[in-house]
């Protein structure tokens, strides 16, 4: 069996490709960021810093392809966002991409491809006319479910469209891979068969994300860490104000907030905090691992995050999370032993969990060991197995040509 692997920007595609290459089932690696070393050396200088974070992947060069052009509409979209144009051009760098993908399906050698949502509808159409069985990744919660926990910012034209290209590219899917089994359920609350939709938990990198740091740590500062972007989606605002509730009466509490600037961003500039808040922009995932051993708890009180990568990586950093009860990786966190599951969009529960913590320093920080053996579940080895042998078990042999 071989198996191509498509996707406009990275997220967790490259991990999939790397499962299928190490597998001897890898047709393919097209995507919108560069993969190999030699890619990267392509990239323009003034779009190097955008790609600064983006290790080269072990593919073999012959079986990756890099669509330069994805990229460089997400900046053009970028200088659009005050004026309400990023999603638009972000939808048309991934239909681009689609496009891309699908006019060169026919010189290669696959049985299956997996494309990302929103970059599949052409590919899909193109992979039914060849014989190729269509697996979708969807690496987000059904988009009714989006809309049911926190609506959305594109207007409605464009939101509209979006969704019909989601439903579409649903039905031409022969299967669908989800992250979590909460992203699962809403798929299968949406009317999609079961038989078709599966979870397969994501992984972290053990051997970059290990403990150490924190826990030697004696100034009598406690550490909470948001690591990602700062929306409403992932509860950033609720995070803020649940800090401010506890940081008047409970003076050892600290904030360390790392990632890209997102809507809920404004409630920052509120005053009255002082150096109890910390902002550093997005890192790369060296630099991610390094605030992970300094902090004491995690925090993402997302309202919907279908899996939530940062988790793993705290947990084998050996960092206690603090998660919302519509974190997709809540399926690790064990109440009490190694992390705290709180209900979403609550910042009262949010804040007594918090206070709790920083009161009970000693306590949070004797989980460290129990959290660095729970995410021996969520190693990326253990995803690439799940994986193939998924892959293996769904995708039908094609007769020969």
């Amino acid at each position: 069996m071989r198996v191509l692997v498509t996707h406009p920007g990275r997220q967790h595609s490259h991990q999939a490709a790397l499962a299928l290459q190490r597998a001897a089932m890898l047709a393919g690696y097209w995507a919108g960021v560069p993969a190999t070393a030699e890619q990267a050396r392509r990239v323009p200088p003034a779009m190097r810093r955008r790609f600064s974070r983006y290790a080269p992947v072990a593919i073999a060069p012959e079986l990756a392809r890099w669509f330069p052009l994805t990229p460089s509409l997400r900046r053009a979209g970028d200088a659009l966002l005050a004026r309400g144009g990023a999603a638009r051009v972000d939808l048309l760098a991934c239909r681009i991409f689609d496009l891309w993908a699908a006019a060169g399906l026919r010189r290669v050698a696959a049985d299956a491809v997996i494309a990302c949502e929103i970059s599949a509808l052409a590919t899909f159409r193109a992979a039914r006319r060849l014989g190729i069985a269509t697996i979708l990744d969807a690496p987000s919660l059904h988009h009714r479910a989006q809309d049911r926990l926190h609506g959305t910012t594109d207007p409605p034209g464009l939101h509209r469209r979006i969704t019909r290209i989601k439903d579409r590219e649903i039905a031409l899917a022969d299967q669908v891979l989800t992250v979590s089994n909460l992203a699962r359920d809403t798929y299968l609350e949406a009317g999609v068969p079961a038989g078709k939709v599966h979870a397969l938990m994501l992984g972290a990198d053990l051997e970059l994300f290990t403990p150490g740091g924190a826990a030697a740590r004696n100034d009598g500062r406690f550490v909470f860490l948001f690591c990602g972007a700062t929306i409403r989606r992932k509860g950033f605002d609720l995070l803020l104000g649940a800090f401010d509730r506890i940081a008047g009466e409970l003076p050892a509490a600290r904030l360390r907030v790392v990632g890209p600037r997102g809507d809920a961003a404004s409630a920052l500039l509120d005053g009255g905090r002082g150096d109890r808040i910390a902002v550093r922009g997005p890192v790369g995932q060296p630099e991610l691992a390094d605030e992970l051993r300094g902090a004491d708890c995690l925090v993402l009180p997302s309202r919907n995050d279908s899996f939530g990568m940062v988790v793993p990586e705290a947990l084998a950093s050996g960092l206690p999370v603090l998660v919302s009860e519509m974190v997709g990786a809540k399926e690790l966190v064990v109440p009490g032993r190694n992390g705290w599951i709180v209900p979403a969009g609550d910042a009262s529960a949010l804040a007594e969990r918090m206070a709790w913590c920083v009161r009970n320093p000693h306590e949070v920080r004797a989980m460290r060991e129990r959290c660095r053996a729970s995410a021996e579940a969520a190693t990326w080895p253990a995803y690439h197995r799940r994986l193939t042998e998924l892959l293996r078990a769904v995708v039908p042999k094609r007769e020969a040509a």
